[in-house]
């Protein structure tokens, strides 16, 4: 997020989106593509949003599929509200969910735990190889710097100086809430209160919910019903980018409710996948950044490239990543696959754009001559 404050003003005024950016730099056709790109890996992080609402679905005794059916059905409905009302309920679940975090913190004696979390954190980065931090790093961190489910906030800011204050605000409160749930869960595990949880997605609910409904009746269910209203909003804000990305197709300009609705198919189908969360919105966010990785830095180092160029460039790093991604989704290989998937669609990329261009250089070189 404080990445993205650096980047909020030229953002907030230009107020085009990431595909549009790419549109105006290397042509319409290059639009299309980046943003059938960026659907896709919106689809991973949307799917990470549907496992968080099945989830608090279940605690509140929702079997499957029914839970799956309702929460994909919200999130379509809170999709259609207006982003002024839908990013308030969403702010307001989540500033109760902190609250209530922060609770069950002082209760469990988790404080010590919390004030220790940074420096643990730190010293726990090791349990990654170099390959999976890596891969994580950019395929999270990389995604919200280019990603339109942010951009959509930024550019709905008054001014370019609060679209900033707004990055920098979120990036302050996320170091400081970010290690909270962390903590809770430490302090949760060694009292042997987590010993027969069954799905480590329900964790955080289920210890949120237990916090409030020891304290009266009812407050239990309506800490689920927070929770599940933070997951629809934010399911919610990443469908609005994915119709925003499919609109940009003739077939679905004037279709916005249906470009949801196949939105939202896309994710729940990723969804279905058992994967955790983080590592659903990893494993399709390197494909997006495999894809559009080379352009973008072209881009923002001011180095020119013919559409024909970039487009060969992109395509090959997306067709290059995506076949390593699904090999390891049909279990072909199991070691380090998003890490593989990344590094090889990048080098694909990179190959055909140095390739490219030297093809072309000489090509200049024997007309010149001739």
């Amino acid at each position: 997020m404080l990445a993205l404050a650096l980047v909020a003003k030229p953002l907030w005024k230009s107020g085009l989106s990431v595909w549009e950016l790419f549109g105006q730099a290397y042509g319409a056709q290059m639009r299309g593509l980046v943003a059938t790109l960026s659907l896709l890996w919106m689809a991973g992080v949307l799917a990470a949003q549907i496992h968080g609402g099945v989830a608090v679905a279940r605690l509140l005794g929702v079997p499957d599929p029914y839970g799956l059916i309702i929460v994909l059905g919200l999130i379509y409905a809170a999709a259609q509200m207006s982003l002024h009302i839908a990013s308030g309920v969403f702010a307001g679940c989540l500033l109760l969910s902190g609250v209530v975090l922060v609770y069950t913190l002082v209760t469990a004696d988790g404080l010590a735990l919390y004030l220790d979390a940074m420096p643990r954190f730190v010293e726990d980065l090791d349990t990654f190889s170099p390959p999976q931090l890596g891969t994580m790093l950019l395929a999270v961190g990389l995604l919200v710097v280019t990603g339109a489910d942010y951009h959509q906030f930024v550019m709905s800011g008054r001014s370019a100086r609060s679209a900033v204050i707004g990055c920098v605000t979120a990036g302050v409160v996320l170091i400081l809430i970010g290690f909270l749930p962390a903590a809770v869960v430490v302090a949760m595990q060694s009292g042997g209160v987590l010993v027969d949880m069954p799905d480590g997605k329900q964790v955080i609910p289920w210890v949120l919910s237990q916090a409030l409904g020891n304290l009266a009746w009812g407050l239990e269910a309506a800490m689920l019903a927070a929770l599940s209203l933070a997951a629809l909003g934010s399911g919610a804000a990443i469908l609005r980018a994915m119709s925003s990305a499919m609109s940009t197709t003739q077939s679905a300009k004037h279709r916005p409710r249906l470009a949801s609705a196949v939105s939202l198919i896309i994710g729940a189908a990723l969804a279905s996948r058992d994967q955790g969360i983080v590592e659903t919105m990893v494993s399709v966010n390197i494909i997006y950044l495999a894809s559009v990785g080379v352009c973008f830095v072209a881009l923002l180092g001011d180095i020119s490239l013919t559409p024909q160029r970039a487009r060969a460039t992109m395509v090959t790093g997306g067709v290059v990543s995506g076949c390593v991604y699904a090999a390891s989704w049909l279990g072909l290989w199991a070691p380090q696959p998003d890490a593989l998937s990344l590094i090889a669609g990048l080098a694909a990329s990179m190959g055909v754009a140095v390739g490219f261009g030297v093809v072309a250089s000489h090509s200049r070189t024997d007309v010149t001559k001739s």
